[in-house]
């Protein structure tokens, strides 16, 4: 095949004049070609997208014509088309105008792979070693060894050059994931391992916390150093996890936390057969789940004391601490629901109630009971008077509220409005959220903003400057999916508290495609993207390295999405086993 100009070229050429000379004449004025670049790249980002486009494209001719059977002219042929996106990609002004730095490099690497494969099916050796060996100054993948150990590179694989290279894809693994850190249990720890414990995690939170401007009275160099004695005093494993999971918490972010190995999970976060909320200023039990001890303690009872010490002054003292929350109404769920009667399963807890009449009595209640009285249907669906749907998305870890409610459309369809429960979704993908939300409209869903840090050691050294950019062009692309049938009607939302993580996504969706009312009470306000790893003696920790706001930056990480109107039930509600929240959705959708 002859080196001709494609169409694709043909197009290329109105938005990069001078880029054909490159593929016709290798001689060209290189600094000329550079200065066009430059200046159509700098006419809009959006030319940027557009030439991302082109790149994609081009790269696409490449691939077709080196197929496995592809002539030499073919493959010098598809090896220009790549040279020439690499030209437009290596560009000063397309890296400077170019999204993110990741996305950038991610095409530039791409796109050198693919120039470095072809020169080596030429046979051009040194020119493959030259091009390998040029991106390991900017980025190095893990994944990368699978692909150089597949069949393509068994001309090079016994060079010297290339086994060095693939040596190097193992340093992002060493360096990111600190396997070696990662000692497996044992009673006690030793000092070298209790320290490389905290280094890590401190470290790891200094150089990647996206969350810092919310605790910004906090000295974390400080935290280190009183930290330090502490571990260094503890005389087992047991000891040293009760001083570490002290630590996350101070961030202030329900994302960041740190987990005790799995042999000390029953020491740790055993509890009983119990529900418990804050209920204005009472701590209530709201399920008893275990049938022997619905026989002595009933929903609407009031926990006064635990072990002896007044509630109030147990939880800020004994429970608060090892909390890691993003807000107050977070910490309350944490510290009064999630994690009150926490503790050494061998160990039962006594617990001073007071019944609705005022009588006041002591029970003995055992961690670690079997839950065996029956909960709500997962995925609870009923229609309501007046012709209302329900359905409670318990979580977004799998697709399964997705299948739910996709099978139920031809009953939604018919409903005069529709009720989406989320006050117990915990999260998992935003993805499963938004197909949700994809039923509801025929509009694309949006996703939240989303920023990392982006640091610069040489800026550092000029003072410390810690830069939040935008992931994926600030905002990702939305979610968007054709159904059959699109739910048009009234949509209330219920949310609260313990709507976190992705369901807060998906709540943040909702209200930006302003496609019905929200009530209950403010929410979590915790969402992001961890980044976990191992801790020595087998415990783990994750920190949250992604920032999410509303599409036009609002903020609700720190602070909760509020609902349109607040609905927050009392003690009186709790005892009569009324859902007000869910009683006022239905009042507001049969108006």
């Amino acid at each position: 095949m002859k080196n001709t100009v494609s169409a694709l070229t043909l197009r290329l050429l109105a938005a990069f004049p001078l880029l054909l000379a490159f593929e016709l004449a290798s001689a060209a004025d290189i600094a000329a070609r550079q200065t066009a670049i430059n200046t159509m790249i700098s006419e809009s980002s959006q030319t940027v997208e557009n030439t991302t486009n082109h790149i994609h494209e081009l790269r696409n001719e490449a691939n077709n014509l080196s197929k496995p059977d592809a002539s030499k002219e073919d493959l010098e042929a598809a090896l220009t088309k790549i040279r020439l996106a690499l030209t437009v990609v290596e560009s000063s002004e397309f890296e400077r105008l170019a999204s993110t730095a990741s996305r950038y490099k991610g095409q530039r690497f791409n796109l050198t792979m693919d120039a470095a494969l072809l020169e080596l099916r030429l046979g051009h050796k040194e020119a493959f070693f030259n091009l390998l060996e040029s991106s390991q100054t900017w980025v190095l993948l893990p994944s990368l060894k699978a692909y150089l150990n597949s069949p393509a590179f068994d001309a090079v694989k016994d060079e010297p050059r290339f086994k060095a290279y693939l040596k190097l894809s193992d340093l992002p693994a060493r360096m990111g994931k600190a396997s070696l850190l990662a000692t497996p249990y044992k009673d006690n720890l030793s000092s070298a391992e209790k320290v490389a414990g905290l280094s890590m995690f401190w470290s790891e939170v200094k150089r990647s916390f996206v969350n810092f401007h919310n605790v910004p009275e906090l000295d974390w160099d400080k935290v280190y150093l009183e930290y330090l004695d502490k571990v260094m005093q503890t005389r087992s494993t047991r000891e040293y996890y009760q001083v570490m999971t002290q630590l996350a918490p101070l961030l202030q972010d329900g994302h960041t936390n740190i987990y005790v190995p799995d042999e000390l999970q029953d020491l740790f976060y055993s509890r009983p057969a119990l529900a418990t909320a804050l209920v204005g200023k009472s701590v209530l039990v709201t399920k008893v789940l275990n049938q022997q001890l619905a026989q002595k303690i009933q929903r609407g009872d009031e926990i006064i004391s635990i072990d002896g010490q007044a509630v109030h002054e147990y939880a800020n003292t004994r429970v608060a601490p090892y909390a890691s929350s993003s807000t107050p109404q977070d910490k309350v769920v944490r510290t009064y629901s999630y994690e009150l009667l926490m503790g050494e399963k061998s160990k039962s807890i006594r617990l001073g109630l007071r019944d609705a009449t005022g009588k006041e009595r002591i029970e003995i209640v055992a961690r670690g009971q079997e839950r065996n009285v029956a909960g709500e249907p997962a995925f609870d669906f009923k229609m309501l008077p007046g012709d209302i749907a329900y359905l409670a998305l318990d979580h977004f870890e799998s697709d399964a509220g997705v299948k739910k409610l996709e099978s139920l459309m031809p009953t939604i369809m018919k409903a005069k409005g529709l009720i989406l429960d989320v006050r117990a979704n915990g999260g998992g993908s935003s993805v499963h959220g938004a197909a949700i939300l994809s039923f509801l409209s025929k509009k694309p869903v949006p996703y939240a903003r989303s920023t990392e840090r982006q640091e610069s050691n040489v800026m550092r050294t000029q003072g410390d400057l810690i830069l939040l950019d935008t992931l994926r062009a600030g905002v990702a692309k939305p979610y968007s999916k054709e159904r059959k049938e699109v739910y048009a009607g009234p949509v209330v939302v219920l949310a609260g508290a313990k709507t976190f993580s992705a369901a807060e996504d998906f709540l943040m969706s909702f209200v930006t495609m302003q496609r019905g009312t929200v009530i209950g009470s403010a929410t979590a306000g915790s969402t992001g993207m961890p980044m976990s790893f191992k801790l020595p003696g087998g415990g783990s920790a994750r920190i949250c390295v992604k920032h999410d706001s509303f599409p036009d930056g609002r903020e609700f990480v720190g602070k909760g999405i509020l609902p349109d109107m607040e609905i927050v039930p009392t003690v009186a509600d709790i005892r009569a086993g009324r859902d007000v929240v869910l009683d006022k959705a239905v009042a507001v959708l049969g108006k």
